[in-house]
């Protein structure tokens, strides 16, 4: 999974963070991800987020998430 920061070009420069892309391996919650996108459900989709980006704070406001085999 692929974590895009927000774009933080209107931020004032003071606020700003250094954040970069971020790839982190997902494999134990693949399968349900993958069926949680399929059936268009949201609340499991969020989830699975919370748990992923619990390690990650930095990134809780993101502009995208790329999801890719």
């Amino acid at each position: 999974m692929e974590i895009y920061p927000v774009d933080q070009t209107r931020v004032e420069a003071k606020y700003r963070r250094d954040l970069n892309t971020r790839s982190i391996t997902v494999r134990y919650i693949w399968t349900d991800l993958v069926d949680a996108w399929a059936t268009r459900n949201e609340n499991f989709v969020d989830e699975i987020w919370d748990d992923v980006i619990s390690d990650y704070n930095a990134y809780s406001y993101v502009s995208s998430v790329g999801i890719s085999a």
